[in-house]
């Protein structure tokens, strides 16, 4: 598993959701929602930076035990939340609500949660690892 694709990735997305809301706004007769309008700052931020972060500070990271169940529920929730900040705004482009567009927000913010825990404890034990082992 390569950082750098999914940095490419993160990237490309961060683009699309950003033209994808512009666009939007313009066919929406004047009428913008803050939630579609600032969801591709939630992907550069959680995606992008937090990536390039990782693979700036701690490379070998990936190789490690348990990187990946925090990458795969990380991206997950990041997916949810994105998901449900995109039909939020929506819908209130549209005039519409639902009470279920709070789920995709609590289910993603939730995942995303467990992941940095997951990241932390891998990080935590890794180094618990390399200290105690003998030279």
């Amino acid at each position: 598993m390569k950082l750098k694709n999914t940095i490419i990735t993160y990237s490309l997305f961060t683009i699309g959701i950003y033209l994808f809301a512009k666009m939007y706004e313009l066919f929406g007769h004047g009428v913008t929602s803050l939630w579609m309008s600032n969801a591709y700052l939630y992907l550069l931020g959680l995606g992008v930076f937090a990536f390039v972060l990782i693979k700036m500070s701690i490379p070998e990271i990936v190789q490690q035990r348990g990187f990946r169940p925090f990458y795969q529920i990380y991206n997950s929730g990041i997916a949810i939340l994105i998901n449900g900040m995109l039909l939020r705004g929506i819908l209130e482009i549209a005039g519409g609500s639902s009470a279920y567009v709070s789920w995709f927000l609590f289910v993603g913010w939730g995942l995303i949660g467990i992941g940095v825990v997951l990241f932390l404890k891998m990080l935590v034990s890794n180094v618990m690892l390399t200290k105690h082992s003998p030279l």
